[in-house]
């Protein structure tokens, strides 16, 4: 394995969870921590090594936290990475009724705003997705292609028109 230096931003409660989680079991996943998440060793693994794949699970999570955050989810010196990051999910990853509506509205009303870039508004329209399908909404492509076309700029809308009006239709494969 190379030896590439990453580097994720701690989380704070600020910045996105999703993206943040995504990219810690990115980390743990690599640094062959993960099973202390999912739960899922090998067969055949020593006591004293899963001991090792905890602490080391556990040691990367608090150091990717900011101290408030760290102080605000973490319980007690004996606690395990899974616990820790279960307690994260529930605080942080919102899954409520209201969060779900909000989230909807925000995709039915996605729009361009004046000067933005296009990668810029992909990236927003990108991370939209993600938050939804984190809080258990599932939406199907083809509505996701619509809703990301109507969200376009007026600068963009003969795109759209070739689309509803052409006489060959448009699949997404």
């Amino acid at each position: 394995m190379s030896s590439m230096k990453l580097e994720i931003d701690r989380f704070s409660g600020h910045n996105n969870f999703n993206s943040w989680k995504i990219q810690m079991m990115a980390l743990l996943r690599r640094e062959g921590s993960i099973h202390a998440i999912d739960g899922k060793y090998p067969d055949k693994i020593s006591d004293s090594d899963k001991e090792n794949i905890e602490g080391d699970a556990l040691s990367v999570i608090q150091l990717s936290l900011v101290p408030n955050v760290l102080c605000e989810v973490s319980t007690s010196a004996e606690e395990t990475a899974k616990e820790l990051w279960k307690r994260q999910e529930g605080l942080y990853q919102d899954r409520s009724v209201t969060t779900r509506m909000l989230l909807q509205w925000r995709l039915h009303t996605f729009k361009t705003e004046s000067g933005t870039l296009l990668q810029d508004h992909l990236d927003a329209f990108n991370k939209l997705v993600m938050d939804l399908q984190t809080a258990g909404i599932k939406k199907v492509e083809k509505t996701l292609a619509c809703a990301l076309i109507f969200s376009l700029t007026l600068k963009y809308r003969d795109i759209e028109n070739s689309m509803m009006y052409s006489k060959y239709p448009i699949t997404l494969e």
